[in-house]
């Protein structure tokens, strides 16, 4: 991997950051103001009413606000508060978050970004650093989580009830008392106590949502009561919210960009890889290579010395979400000055998806191929057309006629659940000089699907005699990053009329289910003092996690007793008509296009085969084992002090990991593929099986898997100082300052040196060589060597707070980053097995070294005493290049990965006492993601708008509100590699959604 594979493009990132720059001073220039969507403080209790006092000046002090401008002016005050770097976000009334999502609503706050899912915020990532580098606490401590059965240490808040929440704190500059864990930073979510709330309180709600993907209604409704006996000694609060949303994603993307070139006798290259400018690449070795030579057209013209992806798929992906949140919180307080607090929160969240998907992979180049189109450079492909020749010609006069396999009809079905736990009890004890908090508590979450399926399918007939093509033209095209696919139009009745046949080694199934646990307990003691030193923090917390994680796969056995699966009968290749839906999949609003696209029907096909065969057997790889435990222990002391205008805190965490555990090297051998021909295994003459390619062996003759025991064992110990410094220049403007060393753990899947290889037998490459397979090792793994990801940041800010509820800011800040981990695919050579082999490719982590992330963030905020108000911020991320190690040897250059440039975010907002509207824009810059193909892949710049509006209708608290989610209907797009966009690797439509509800306070 060469520097010139990682760099980001600077022309364009120049001109963004210009226009960005004069966006954001406009709109503070025009407004007078804007920004940070506030935070939550630490140890600073101050009244309200006194802060807005001195936060205002004489004139706007008599005025009373509510709704989103209280809630938006208290964060404000707790971020002036705080001794450290924070945002804040409070809920503008109960069971009222400011945006639909609690990470929608995070992205607003300076210097955070999220990722979508479904386009629903999934993952929180600061100053551009990624989500996995973000550590989520939910009133301080971890919540677990299991996605599709893959845990992650990232929370995803698509789990999260909104209006759970009653704030949310965003710390960028660290704390001894803080848990460690968050490079980028850290975000708490606090949730409501009966004590805080009157008795008899809550609200009632109902909403139903519209998305122009799914053209569906959906349903959700949520409800809260709390209550408390006067005197305060007892409370209990229920919460409850009830979800069904109907997703559908419009996806468009690439597999495997590959050089494809000419080769000698020898197998060499004759053309080496080039870039866009005609660049050779520093590290020619990290480049994929297609294993064959170029490719020419039904005319004679060859190609040779090209960039082409080798498949281009169209995917509509829809699904069926259901999401249940309960809370129940109960206090006591037997004494005045001793408070006891349990909670309990259960998230469910069940997920039912398929997918359709049309392939054209490489398979035509033989046959059909008509020839390309390229970029400007005249290297990089952008359209392929392949086309059936006239009755009687070419390859239709062989015998047996040739096939156009194209388009492949594919998709996966999959029905998963994930259930999330939490209990804890906090115990609190106060007096007038000492205070002390106990904390004991267990979460635990399992995910995964209890089935997942794949099937796949061609548009053609090999029956002998029988032979018929039911596609004739097949064609891809994205220029100027617009993918689009063309095919015969009567592709669709051929199919619905028999001329089809399934892909029965391209069908099967498999899934990864997971449990992730943690106990912990923590003790917090506070000495208060009335000098310059203000309080005297010492604490300890220990945590103890488990994780879980199984595989297996579901079989339909045409003969149980023997274990026959179906897919191995001549009856698993019919492809029956019912298997299709009986109309093309229309609607499709964005990400593609496309004149025609048919789709496989789940509901019917696994109807079928559950009648047939009965119900799938849950096959589990028992001896695939994944068990890992990280045992943590750590303690802080923290001295909080103040002297007139200076105040802040100093303090230092030390925190000792051990890991511990199992895992298994997962060793595929693929022995052969194809039933031999007369001649053996190198005897092109195979027979043909029922689905038009040669005759598959049966799953156990063709592979076999070996699962290889791994200790996981190791510990290490991080010391980690903090300082954060306030300095009051008058009482109106303020200046920050803070340094601290911070860490994040490797994510779960990197913690051991797990490795999932393939090894291809000579037999399995000559039945497989047309699809570019090879002989060899391949395959993925950790990195047992893998070190936490460290940096100390810097910090320096400065605010003006002008009026009331409003602020003019800047900061600066800095991380001196060590560790950092990058994905990388390269060849290398390892010991499996008890032998030394070369496994190309491998893709693999390996930590950078030094590297550095620095930037500015601008913020202002500012609301008129009328109701119109408004925010806006600006982030620039400026990362270096560091070299890669692997092995003890640099075998590379690259920023930090997940690291965007700039971001912006602005709102708009208008309200009087019964009446809110509010405008949003939000744009990331470009986001270096990891590599393909030798190529780092990155993210395009995305921006969106929403708007939420709100009307109360009487005086008793009824509310109807209203809202629009990707106003301009936005996409996600990707390409491959700095030096052209014209790798086109993938776009990704979620649709616009439109909420209206009601809700009741009382």
């Amino acid at each position: 991997m060469g520097a010139g594979q990682f760099h980001s493009s600077k022309g364009r990132s120049r001109e963004q950051l210009v226009r960005d720059l004069m966006l954001t001073a406009g709109a503070v220039a025009g407004l007078c103001a804007v920004p940070a969507q506030a935070q939550t403080a630490d140890n600073a209790q101050v009244d309200a009413q006194v802060q807005s006092d001195d936060a205002a000046g004489a004139p706007g002090d008599a005025i009373v606000v509510t709704g989103y401008r209280e809630s938006i002016e208290k964060s404000l005050e707790q971020k002036r508060d705080s001794n450290a770097l924070i945002e804040v976000i409070t809920a503008e009334d109960i069971g009222k978050f400011p945006d639909k999502n609690v990470a929608d609503a995070l992205q607003r706050v300076p210097g955070v970004i999220i990722t979508r899912d479904g386009g629903e915020g999934s993952r929180v990532s600061i100053r551009g650093l990624k989500p996995d580098l973000t550590l989520t606490l939910l009133n301080g401590n971890f919540i677990a989580g299991a996605d599709s059965g893959d845990p992650q240490r990232s929370f995803n808040y698509v789990l999260l009830p909104s209006n759970f929440i009653a704030s949310t704190e965003v710390y960028k500059s660290s704390e001894a008392r803080l848990e460690e864990g968050g490079v980028g930073g850290t975000v708490i979510l606090n949730t409501r106590r009966p004590f805080d709330l009157p008795a008899w309180s809550g609200f009632v709600s109902a909403e139903g949502t519209y998305s122009d993907t799914t053209e569906k209604f959906d349903p959700q409704i949520a409800g809260q009561i709390s209550w408390k006996d006067p005197s305060e000694r007892l409370g209990f609060l229920v919460g409850a919210t009830y979800q069904e949303r109907s997703n559908r994603e419009l996806r468009g993307y690439t597999e495997t960009w590959r050089w494809w070139s000419d080769r000698d006798a020898d197998g060499n290259v004759l053309t080496p890889a080039v870039d866009a400018n005609g660049n050779p690449f520093e590290n020619d070795d990290a480049i994929s290579y297609w294993p064959g030579e170029g490719v020419t057209t039904r005319d004679g013209t060859h190609y040779s010395g090209y960039w082409a992806p080798q498949s281009v798929n169209e995917e509509v992906f829809t699904q069926d979400r259901k999401r249940l949140g309960i809370q129940a919180t109960a206090q006591m307080r037997p004494f005045d000055n001793l408070t006891v607090t349990s909670n309990y929160f259960r998230f469910e969240y069940s997920s039912n998806w398929q997918s359709n998907v049309l392939k054209i992979p490489e398979w035509g180049y033989g046959n059909f191929f008509t020839g390309p189109t390229f970029d400007e450079s005249g290297t990089i492909f952008q359209s392929a057309n392949f086309e059936v020749p006239a009755a009687g010609t070419e390859c239709l006069a062989n015998s047996p006629p040739c096939t156009m396999e194209t388009p492949q009809i594919a998709g996966s079905y999959s029905r998963e659940k994930q259930v999330s736990n939490t209990f804890e009890t906090e115990v609190e004890w106060n007096t007038d000089s000492f205070d002390a908090v106990f904390k004991v508590g267990k979460t635990k979450a399992t995910g995964g699907p209890s089935m997942r399926f794949g099937v796949a399918s061609k548009p053609r007939l090999t029956i002998t005699g029988q032979e018929q093509n039911g596609n004739f033209f097949s064609g891809w095209d994205f220029t100027n990053g617009n993918l689009s696919m063309e095919f015969s139009p009567e592709l669709q009745d051929n199919i619905k009329n028999g001329i089809a046949q399934i892909d029965v080694g391209s069908t099967g199934s498999g899934f990864t289910n997971s449990e992730l646990s943690q106990r912990y307990a923590q003790l917090d003691l506070v000495r208060h003092f009335d000098g310059f030193l203000r309080a005297l923090r010492v604490g300890g917390k220990w945590r103890d996690m488990s994780i879980h994680r199984e595989t297996g796969r579901n079989e339909w056995y045409a003969d149980p007793a023997t274990e026959l699966r179906y897919q191995d009968t001549p009856e698993g290749a019919v492809a029956r008509p019912e298997y299709f839906y009986d109309q093309p999949i229309g609607n499709i609003a964005g990400g593609f296009s496309a004149n025609v696209y048919p789709g496989i029907n789940f509901e019917r096909y696994l109807d079928y085969i559950n009648t047939t065969y009965g119900p799938s057997v849950r096959v589990l790889e028992e001896d695939n084992i994944y068990d890992l435990g990280e045992r943590v222990f750590a303690g802080y002391v923290q001295a909080d002090f103040e002297s007139g205008p200076l105040r802040g805190n100093i303090g230092l965490r030390v925190a000792n990991t051990k890991q511990s555990g199992i895992t298994s090297d997962r060793l595929q051998y693929l022995n052969d593929y194809c039933v031999d021909g007369p001649g053996g295994p190198m005897d092109p003459n195979v027979p043909i099986g029922p689905d038009g390619n040669c005759q598959v062996l049966p799953l156990d003759q063709r592979e076999e898997i070996v699962n290889v025991p791994i200790d996981q064992s190791k510990s290490y110990t991080d010391w980690l100082p903090s300082l954060n410094l306030v300095y009051e220049v008058t009482p109106d403007i303020v200046i920050r300052g803070a340094v601290a060393k911070v860490i994040s753990r490797p994510s779960f899947n990197d913690l051991g040196s797990r490795r999932s290889l393939t090894y291809r037998s000579a037999a399995y490459a000559f039945d497989r060589g047309q699809f570019g397979e090879f002989e060899g090792w391949s395959g993925s793994g950790g990195n047992a060597d893998l070190a936490p990801f460290e940096a100390w940041q810097y910090d320096l800010g400065v605010e003006w707070y002008f009026d009331r509820g409003s602020v003019l800011g800047a900061s600066l800040f800095r991380k001196d980053v060590s560790n950092f981990v990058v994905p990388l695919v390269l060849d290398v050579t390892r010991e499996v097995a008890g032998e030394q082999v070369l496994i190309q490719p491998y893709s693999t982590i390996a930590n950078g070294s030094d590297a550095v992330s620095q930037g500015i963030e601008l913020y202002a905020q500012h609301t008129f005493d009328f109701g119109l108000g408004a925010q806006v911020n600006f982030t620039y991320n400026d990362t270096s290049v560091a070299d890669i190690t692997l092995d003890g040897e640099t075998v590379g250059r690259s920023p930090l990965v997940g690291s965007a440039k700039t971001q912006v975010n602005a709102s708009v907002f208008y309200e009087t006492d019964r009446f809110l509207i509010r405008a949003s824009y939000n744009r990331r810059g470009e986001v270096v993601e990891g590599l393909q193909s030798g190529l780092n892949v990155y993210t395009e710049p995305y921006e969106q708008v929403d708007l939420n509006a709100s009307y109360e209708l009487w005086d008793n608290g009824v509310v109807l509100t209203a809202s629009i989610i990707n106003l301009t209907k936005s996409e996600e797009r990707q390409h491959l590699g700095n030096d052209t966009d014209a790798r086109f690797y993938r776009a990704n439509y979620f649709g616009r959604r439109a909420y209206v509800g009601l809700s009741y306070k009382f």
